[in-house]
């Protein structure tokens, strides 16, 4: 039997009011949500996090091709995610948010291990 490994996850600070979110708060966070939403920009965020890389890096890392990849490293520049930098006549991409790390763990957390549905509950689908 293998121990399975749970990803570090560190927790952000909690919300500070209990005031509903706002309409624009409200958008904000569904526009980050689909920006997140994709394989290669899931994976790009979890190779970037802890180092920078090269379009090419990143290609060979994630095994697809550079135009998904260019593409995909585009919208995350354009949501504020990832940054670049040139290094003589490389292009190098990190992410621009410590709290990615962390947060990709609690996404992955919560997709992996659902509340069970409690007793009872008329919403409850079989």
């Amino acid at each position: 039997m293998h121990a399975v490994h749970e990803p570090d996850v560190v927790l952000l600070p909690v919300r500070t009011t209990t005031a509903p979110f706002e309409d624009a708060e409200v958008g904000a966070l569904v526009a980050m949500l689909k920006t997140l939403a994709g394989p290669i920009r899931v994976r790009l965020l979890e190779a970037l996090a802890l180092q920078e890389l090269s379009v090419g890096e990143l290609t060979e890392r994630i095994g697809t091709d550079y135009a998904a990849v260019s593409q995909s490293l585009a919208r995350l520049r354009a949501a504020g995610l990832v940054t670049v930098r040139r290094d003589g006549n490389r292009t190098l991409y990190r992410t621009t948010n410590p709290h990615l790390p962390s947060l990709l763990a609690t996404l992955l957390h919560l997709a992996t291990h659902p509340a069970p549905p409690e007793p009872g509950n008329p919403h409850e689908h079989h």
